[in-house]
Parts: C-alpha cells; sequence; structure tokens
C-alpha cells in the first residue's frame, strides 16, 4: 500500500542523484513470496507513482535476482531503500552504494492494513502434529491473529499451551471456546468428530476452515453448506496443493481456463525419494 511514509522516503530518494527509478513489485510476485494480502494491483501502484512529479521512471520486478540486474542495466549510482530492510541489500554494495533511510515512524503498511480491515482473531479446534505449523506459516498473513486452541484431551492441550509462545488461551469445553472472542475457527480434528464442531461453530457465527472432510455423509455436509449461506459466514476445507509457481507468471494476452492440483506427499524408498499420486510425466 502506498502512504505518507513512502511517499517521504521517494523524496530522500530523489536527493541522492539527478534521476529516481522507482522499482515496483509486481502483486503475483509479491504473492509468490507469501504477501497474500496484496492491498493495491500493480497498475494502481504504478500509475500511483508515475503520479509523482519528482520521479523520472517506474520499473516493475517480476523476479527474486532482478535488483541486481537492474543495477547493472541502468547504470544505478545509489540503491535507495527503507532502513526496515537494513543488511538484507548488503550484496548490492558489489554494483552501486546502498543506502539505508530511516522509515517514517508511526506508520506502515502492515498498522494501515489492520486499522482498514481489522484483524481476525482465529481458534483451532484440535491438536495435530500440524497444529505448531500452521500457527507459524499464520504469521505471514496479514491481519490474522490465533492465540487459542480447544482440545477435549485436557491434558493434550496443557501440555501444548505451556509449550506455545503464542497459544495464550486453552479450552477443553467447546462451547467456552466459542464463547471466546474469535471471529473463525480452524476445524483440525478427526472426521468423525468435524461435523459436530464445524455445527457448532456455525450457529455460534464463526467463520469455519476444515482441515480433514468436511463431513462423513452428502447429507450432513448440505446441512452445513446451508447453515452457513443462511448465517452468511464463511465454510472453507483447507487445501495442500505444492507450490504452483506457474499460476503467479501469467504471460500477458494469456491465461488459464483450467487448473488441477492433487495432494502429494514424498515417500522414503532405501535411498531414492518418489511422488506420490502424481507421476512426473502426469500434465498439470
Amino acid at each position: 500500500m502506498l502512504h505518507k511514509g513512502h511517499i517521504k522516503l521517494l523524496e530522500r530518494a530523489k536527493n541522492f542523484g539527478d534521476y529516481l527509478i522507482v522499482g515496483v513489485t509486481d502483486e503475483s510476485y509479491d504473492r509468490s513470496r507469501g504477501k497474500l494480502n496484496v492491498a493495491q494491483s500493480t497498475k494502481q501502484r504504478v500509475e500511483a507513482i508515475k503520479a509523482i512529479d519528482y520521479i523520472d521512471e517506474v520499473i516493475i520486478e517480476t523476479h527474486r535476482n532482478q535488483k541486481s540486474e537492474d543495477m547493472i542495466a541502468y547504470n544505478v549510482d545509489t540503491f535507495v531503500i527503507g532502513d526496515d530492510w537494513l543488511g538484507m541489500f548488503d550484496y548490492l554494495n558489489k554494483y552501486t552504494h546502498v543506502e539505508y533511510l530511516p522509515r517514517t515512524p508511526g506508520i506502515s503498511s502492515t498498522q494501515l492494513r489492520e486499522e482498514n480491515f481489522g484483524t481476525i482473531k482465529l481458534g483451532i479446534a484440535g491438536l495435530s502434529h500440524d497444529t505448531k505449523p500452521f500457527i507459524d506459516e499464520s504469521k505471514f498473513v496479514s491481519n490474522l491473529t490465533i492465540n487459542q486452541v480447544y482440545s477435549q484431551d485436557l491434558n493434550a492441550m496443557e501440555e501444548f499451551t505451556n509449550e506455545s509462545n503464542d497459544v495464550v488461551h486453552g479450552y477443553d469445553n467447546y462451547d467456552h471456546f466459542l464463547d471466546a472472542r474469535i471471529e473463525a475457527v480452524y476445524v483440525n480434528s478427526e472426521p468423525q468428530e468435524c461435523y459436530m464442531l464445524i455445527e457448532k461453530a456455525l450457529k455460534s457465527n464463526k467463520h469455519v476452515l476444515c482441515e480433514e472432510s468436511l463431513a462423513l455423509s452428502q447429507e450432513n455436509l448440505q446441512e452445513l453448506i446451508k447453515l452457513a449461506k443462511n448465517k452468511k459466514l464463511v465454510f472453507l476445507s483447507k487445501l495442500k496443493t505444492d507450490f504452483l509457481p506457474a499460476h503467479h507468471h501469467e504471460f500477458e494476452g494469456y491465461g488459464f481456463r483450467y487448473m488441477m492440483a492433487e495432494f502429494t506427499s514424498l515417500i522414503q524408498r532405501g535411498r531414492e525419494r518418489s511422488k506420490t499420486l502424481n507421476s512426473p510425466n502426469t500434465p498439470v
């Protein structure tokens, strides 16, 4: 998001030379790096930057090594960036001079997203070996916090909360868990338990993301979908896929009409590792 902190940074950058080139990261590249909440499109950001009269040129960054390539291609004398990236671009000193400028205090894109979109408080129902990795990954998603879990196994819940630096509230009573100040529930439980957990969450006006099968029967699934629609709630099944870089790099004039992602896993066979379900020759 372009904000006044960026504008002040660009003003100071202009003082380092007589020709100011501004790099704008492409939204697809941003998403490929894990920035899931892209608030403004590439076109919107480029147009906003071009509208600033002291900026001479705008280039779009589409891949990881582009900065070093651009230093050479544009014969850059000084590379300027905010000091929240301090040290991260020292490798560019072999091509140019790197200058880190202090950011404007009290303002950031993260802060603006929180003010404009709010923060979703998510609770986890059910514990497994995937729970901690899920919480760790969630830290890359802006406007999301996870600080409470539910498990009917009191000992497992207490052990998890005692060892976790992120989760501070644990419940072995599901009704009390749902009464807490959360907007959404991630159901990570056995398939036979999911229907009850999802139904109660939806009836408590909580959005639901489910790890396992949503229901064991078509009838139960339709009931849950109807309940979510009536209450205007988000009700989704989590989908694990291998990373699909092609999805982030559509060429101009082309687009996907159909994309299929299948579950994959890595298994150890002697000294060889092979993928199950997807063979290397299977087109996607």
